[in-house]
């Protein structure tokens, strides 16, 4: 099946996306700090400027990941390459070299509201643990977990609606959420490829209605 268009799957707007960019042959471009701030200035810049909200990030040493939502579709996409072909020219100048710095467009599969954003930034943020990068979430620093596990200031970030909604106290949100990372069993080793590689993310129902929704799938033919 060929991959669908981004605006086939998101429509025109709104929508509440996992970004996810990696780079050609795996190369581990941003295991240089530098260039981790590069990227982290540009989102700053951009997301203002294309009015996206930046939920969640995890910057890994060969990809990228981005909970973010937008009103506009259009919008994101432009976000999407002001910060990426600025950040492929700045990889190229700094290691000599010349050609493709991403695998492919980044994929951006749509997040069913309610607890299934929760879900997908527990996640993101046990990669660097999964990666033995670090040993805990909270020794990483190239990822929101520390803004919403113990209140670290970080101007990217636009509170999660989801993590709000778990208690009107700061101290007491923070704390539920950490329960909620912790909780996860194996330090987070059980892979989920339907947060990175799929066009939904959500419950089974919830996906399948989507992608009908959308004409990706069509509705089985009654008997007869």
């Amino acid at each position: 099946m060929t991959r669908p268009s981004r605006h086939a799957v998101l429509g025109d707007g709104p929508a509440c996306v996992h970004l996810i960019a990696r780079f050609n042959n795996g190369e581990y471009f941003l295991s240089d700090p530098e260039l981790k701030s590069t990227l982290r200035s540009l989102l700053l810049k951009f997301n203002r400027e294309h009015l996206v909200r930046i939920h969640h990030y995890c910057f890994m040493d060969s990809h990228i990941h981005i909970i973010a939502s937008t009103d506009s579709t259009d919008a994101l996409s432009k976000f999407m390459h002001a910060v990426f072909f600025r950040l492929a020219q700045r990889i190229n100048k700094r290691n000599h070299r010349k050609g493709h710095v991403f695998l492919d467009r980044p994929r951006t599969p749509v997040i069913q509201s309610g607890r299934r954003l929760l879900t997908t930034m527990r996640y993101l943020d046990l990669n660097p643990v999964r990666a033995q990068m670090v040993k805990k979430a909270h020794h990483y620093s190239w990822s929101s977990y520390r803004h919403y596990a113990y209140g670290e200031p970080d101007e990217l970030i636009d509170d999660s609606p989801d993590y709000l909604g778990l208690s009107k106290v700061a101290a007491l949100r923070r704390r539920q959420y950490r329960e909620l990372v912790n909780a996860v069993s194996g330090e987070g080793n059980q892979r989920l490829p339907e947060l990175s590689v799929w066009t939904y993310i959500g419950d089974l129902d919830w996906v399948r209605m989507m992608l009908r929704a959308g004409g990706f799938i069509r509705k089985p033919r009654p008997p007869g």
